[in-house]
């Protein structure tokens, strides 16, 4: 890997970090426009993902932890576990994609 490469990436990954530090307190409280439309149509009620079986749990639930979700430290921790995971995804089909 080029130099070059290696400084790009690593201002990804601090850029991402950024980004994960701040969005807990700049995201807005009030739910999307799908979770809005839902609501207001009274779906959010009927079909709670709850009820469906065979879906598992989700392992960060509305980006924190499930035991704790209105703890922001958990959310930024949350976030950047998420983000170091998709980035690291994303670097290992890129090296399986270059191999070939």
């Amino acid at each position: 890997m080029d130099k070059k490469d290696t400084y790009l990436i690593v201002v990804a990954v601090v850029i991402c970090i950024v980004i994960c530090c701040l969005s807990p307190y700049i995201a807005s409280g009030d739910p999307d426009g799908l979770e809005k439309s839902a609501e207001d149509s009274g779906l959010a009620e009927d079909f709670a993902v709850e009820e469906i079986k065979g879906i598992p749990d989700a392992i960060f639930p509305d980006y924190a932890f499930a035991n704790d979700p209105e703890n922001q430290v958990l959310q930024i921790v949350a976030l950047i576990i998420g983000a170091i995971v998709t980035l690291g995804l994303g670097y290992a089909v890129a090296e399986i994609v270059r191999s070939r």
